[in-house]
C-alpha cells in the first residue's frame, strides 16, 4: 500500500503535531516519504495551496487531524490512544505539543485521561526551549518543572535534549519501557538552533526575514550539511 493510502489502514501508528504552526516540518517528511510530490512544497503559503499555515487533513495525505488552535493535540491523540486499546491494537500514537501550549487547560485533562486509562500506546513529546511568541515561558505561565508535573499525573517521564537526533532515537527504541503509563518525552531545545544569529531569541518565534538574513541562514545550514556529509563520508560519525 501507499503512502498516501496510509490512512486506510487501521493498524497505522499516529502522529499529532498539537503545535500546527510548525507544521513545514511536517510537510518536508511527508514529501520525503512519499505522500505528495515535493514541488508542493513550494505552495506554501499561497492561495489555495494544499499545504497552509496549519495542517489540514481534508487537503492533504499524511495528515491525522487539523492542528493549530494551541491545546487539542494531546486531547485528540488520547481519545486515538484509546480507540486503538478498544480495537485491539497495538499501534501507538505520538503527539507533538510546544511549552507554550502547557496554558490551556484541556491539556491537564488530557493528561489526566491518559494517566487513568494507563495508555501506555500514547508518547507525547513537548518542544521545551522555554520561548513562546510572547516571551518566556516561564514569565507568561509557569509550568516548570514540567517532568515532575506529569509524573505527578501517573506518566513515565523521560527528559532529553531535543536537538540530538541519536537520543530522540535512542528513547523511541526504548518506549513504552513502564507498563501502564503514558510516556512524556520533554525535549530540552534550543529555539533556532543552527541559525547563530537567531539561537535562544524569541523573536525568532515567528520570523520574518529582514535584509539578507534569509540568505545567512540559508548558508550557514548548507554549510552545516555540508559538514556533516563530509564526515559521513569519512567514517567519522
Amino acid at each position: 500500500m501507499s503512502a498516501k493510502n496510509d490512512r486506510l489502514k487501521k493498524d497505522r501508528d499516529r502522529f499529532i503535531l498539537s503545535a500546527g504552526h510548525k507544521c513545514m516540518a511536517q510537510y518536508a517528511v511527508l514529501a520525503e516519504r512519499g505522500y505528495f510530490d515535493k514541488e508542493i512544497l513550494d505552495t506554501y503559503g499561497r492561495l489555495g495551496s494544499h499545504i497552509p499555515g496549519h495542517p489540514d487533513m481534508h487537503k492533504l495525505p499524511g495528515i491525522e487531524a487539523n492542528t493549530g488552535a494551541l491545546g487539542h493535540g494531546l486531547a485528540i491523540g488520547t481519545g486515538m490512544a484509546l480507540a486503538l486499546r478498544l480495537d485491539g491494537l497495538k499501534s501507538r500514537v505520538y503527539v507533538m505539543m510546544g511549552d507554550g501550549e502547557l496554558a490551556e487547560g484541556s491539556n491537564w485533562e488530557a493528561a489526566a485521561a491518559a494517566a487513568h486509562y494507563k495508555l501506555d500506546n500514547l508518547t507525547l513529546f513537548i518542544d521545551f526551549n522555554g520561548l513562546q511568541i510572547s516571551g518566556a515561558v516561564n514569565e507568561v505561565m509557569n509550568f516548570t518543572p514540567i517532568g515532575e508535573r506529569f509524573r505527578a499525573f501517573g506518566w513515565n517521564v523521560k527528559e532529553i535534549d531535543g536537538n540530538n537526533m541519536e537520543e530522540i532515537v535512542d528513547l523511541l527504541n526504548r518506549i513504552p519501557d513502564e507498563a501502564g503509563k503514558p510516556v512524556l518525552a520533554v525535549l530540552h531545545t534550543v529555539k533556532g538552533k543552527g541559525i547563530s544569529f537567531a539561537e535562544g531569541k524569541a523573536e525568532y518565534h515567528y520570523w520574518t526575514p529582514g535584509k539578507g538574513e534569509l540568505e545567512a541562514a540559508a548558508a550557514e545550514i548548507e554549510g552545516r550539511i555540508s559538514l556533516l556529509s563530509e564526515k559521513q563520508k569519512g567514517g567519522s560519525l
